[in-house]
């Protein structure tokens, strides 16, 4: 393992580092298939764009992006995001995304969403956690919820992909919740 710093049975949570920006990482962002429902994909990225986010990462108060690594292959699969951190308010938002689709459906996400919960609720002391998925991804919505969020809300309409708007489902996660079991133990 590479400076892990979340580990799970299957995978562990590490930042994002320099060289990933040249692997399957900027491959995944250029991929519309895995980033179809996403708001990357719109633009082709480019390894000074990629540069530019990773800069913006390392300094950032607010927002943190980990590489998302398999324990046994030590392979990157793809990110999970704490974005929008207030410390004030006690409250950030989580984005996922398994860019290997030979990963998908196998319980990664919910199992990262779940890592990332519990470090943001023992360790940062946060009491709420929000996150949002196209209404018709149902994979990444199924993630959430097997990670113990419960959907809030609907925004109509609110993204477009393919020629039409589609809507988008928001859920989140109280402290209280997942004190309660509203987590996996993937």
């Amino acid at each position: 393992m590479r400076h892990p710093f979340l580990v799970s049975d299957r995978l562990y949570l590490r930042r994002i580092e320099e060289k990933d920006l040249e692997g399957n990482y900027f491959q995944w962002l250029n991929d519309q298939t895995v980033t179809k429902w996403m708001r990357h994909g719109i633009f082709p990225n480019s390894s000074e764009s990629m540069r530019a986010f990773y800069s913006s990462q390392t300094v950032s108060k607010t927002d943190v992006v980990f590489a998302i690594v398999l324990k046994e292959e030590d392979s990157h699969i793809g990110n999970i995001g704490l974005h929008a951190v207030n410390y004030f308010f006690r409250s950030a938002e989580i984005g996922v995304m398994i860019g290997e689709k030979s990963c998908w459906g196998k319980g990664y996400a919910a199992e990262s969403i779940s890592l990332l919960s519990q470090h943001c609720f023992n360790r940062l002391n946060l009491n709420r956690l929000a996150a949002g998925a196209v209404a018709a991804n149902i994979g990444s919505i199924r993630a959430f919820e097997k990670a113990g969020f419960i959907r809030e809300g609907i925004a109509r309409q609110a993204y477009f992909c393919d020629g039409e708007y589609h809507d988008c489902v928001n859920l989140s996660l109280l402290r209280s919740e997942w004190q309660q079991g509203g987590k996996v133990e993937a």
